[in-house]
């Protein structure tokens, strides 16, 4: 079965939500090993960009992702942060031999676990349900993640 993902209605006129939209369809399309991680998914992220106002609702339901403009239920998880360090989620490197974010940078293009944490001390990114659902998280970061 081939992923799907749909822009809700009002979602197109959203750019961010055009962008995520792209970056998963991109990723499942060139790496088809995320596939696996995609269908694994079931649940509802809030990502809200702080300096451009934007906010978005991505709903996935194993294999199938629909994205919202706005909040639309109640989250598994809530990404807080400006867009660019939104966007930058998707830069972070995933370890071949354990699936999960890098920790040590391979190249200065990759970013890493302590980029991500180094944002949230430092007040950037703010994510909750990281306790509640992290392995829902992880795969999401692996869906995301252009490397890996």
């Amino acid at each position: 079965m081939q992923p799907i993902i749909d822009l809700a209605p009002g979602a197109d006129d959203n750019p961010l939500a055009a962008k995520l939209a792209d970056r998963i369809r991109d990723n499942l399309e060139g790496k088809p090993k995320k596939k696996n991680d995609f269908r694994a998914l079931r649940g509802s992220v809030l990502v809200v960009a702080q300096d451009t106002g934007a906010a978005l609702t991505m709903r996935f339901d194993h294999g199938r992702l629909t994205i919202h403009d706005g909040t639309v239920g109640i989250p598994s998880v809530t990404l807080l942060g400006d867009e660019e360090v939104l966007v930058s989620l998707s830069d972070v490197g995933i370890s071949r031999l354990f699936g999960i974010p890098a920790v040590i940078p391979r190249t200065s293009k990759r970013a890493t676990l302590w980029d991500v944490g180094r944002a949230m001390s430092e007040g950037k990114l703010k994510v909750y349900g990281l306790l509640a659902h992290p392995r829902f998280l992880l795969f999401l970061l692996r869906v995301l993640s252009v490397h890996g």
